[in-house]
């Protein structure tokens, strides 16, 4: 055999030492919940600040969609964001579950504030660890920064031109008239209204008592559950008994927990990413050769 040819077998040999255990690992797992009963679990994970709903809305769809995930389970630490962000992904949750009828569950440990709780009031059962910090259902506009004066003291000039007298309401570099800011106020007004709407409803809470649970104001979980912000405090043991309660899942059978797989290796020179990548050529691979098998199994134990 030519030098070449050595060469040529070697590689292919660390390409498929580099690929095998990752494809067997993705065809155990798959393959698990036909041997041993595990009642699949969606896990969504909301961190930090809320500025983009698609990462969010893109899982929620997978995993509502997925015959064999019987639930979903929220983990929140987020103190807030855009409140566009915050009420699609609230709008999107009360939509799936409306179609799919699958109960998600919000597990909050330390923070679930202001979006993040318009997030959470969507779904079905809220558990927070006592100490967290839940609520400040309110809104702020956080832009505007005055810096005339600043600019002024170094003898800067600026001069901008606009259509329109509300335009220039959030240049820094401009004063702000009476009238843009009650415009400012008037869209913060009513899009605070929506929020405690949203909250009232989902929550069963009155809005002649909105004074006690909004404006603002932020609570630990235990004062967050007398108010009626949360349905418990707890832990993720508590969130998993819930869970079994909602889905109807056996305690005999164990909760798999499913998240996006990261890819990692040489399976990135094939279109994967950090996250699982539905079109890449390595997933579509695993999934394709696990649907066969898959099939071949089920064959055989029916007939």
């Amino acid at each position: 055999m030519k030098f070449t040819e050595y060469l040529k077998t070697l590689f292919f040999l660390l390409l498929f030492l580099q690929f095998a255990p990752p494809m067997i690992k993705n065809i155990k797992k798959q393959y698990e919940r036909l041997i041993v009963p595990k009642a699949r679990v969606g896990l969504v994970e909301v961190k930090g600040i809320l500025y983009k709903s698609e990462r969010y809305n893109k899982y929620l769809n997978k995993f509502f969609k997925d015959p064999n995930i019987k639930a979903i389970l929220i983990k929140m630490d987020c103190p807030g964001g855009a409140s566009g962000t915050s009420q699609s992904v609230y709008n999107e949750i009360l939509s799936l579950k409306k179609k799919y009828n699958k109960p998600v569950i919000t597990l909050v440990e330390n923070i679930c504030a202001s979006g993040g709780y318009y997030i959470a009031c969507a779904t079905d059962h809220i558990i927070a660890a006592p100490s967290s910090m839940i609520g400040s259902i309110g809104n702020a506009f956080q832009y505007l920064f005055q810096l005339k004066e600043f600019i002024e003291n170094y003898k800067i000039k600026y001069k901008t031109l606009t259509a329109g007298k509300y335009k220039s309401t959030t240049d820094p570099f401009v004063d702000i008239t009476p009238e843009q800011e009650a415009m400012l106020q008037d869209v913060l007004k009513d899009s605070y209204a929506q929020f405690t709407q949203d909250v009232s409803k989902n929550r069963k809470l009155s809005l002649k008592t909105k004074g006690e649970w909004a404006e603002g104001k932020l609570f630990t979980g235990s004062q967050a559950l007398k108010i009626g912000l949360i349905d418990a405090v707890g832990s993720p043991f508590t969130a998993v008994q819930v869970i079994r309660e909602k889905a109807l899942i056996d305690e005999k059978e164990e909760i798999l927990w499913v998240k996006p797989p990261k890819v990692t290796g040489l399976a990135t020179l094939f279109g994967g990413t950090s996250e699982e990548d539905e079109g890449s050529m390595f997933s579509m691979f695993t999934h394709g050769l696990y649907a066969f098998l898959e099939n071949k199994l089920v064959g055989k134990r029916i007939t």
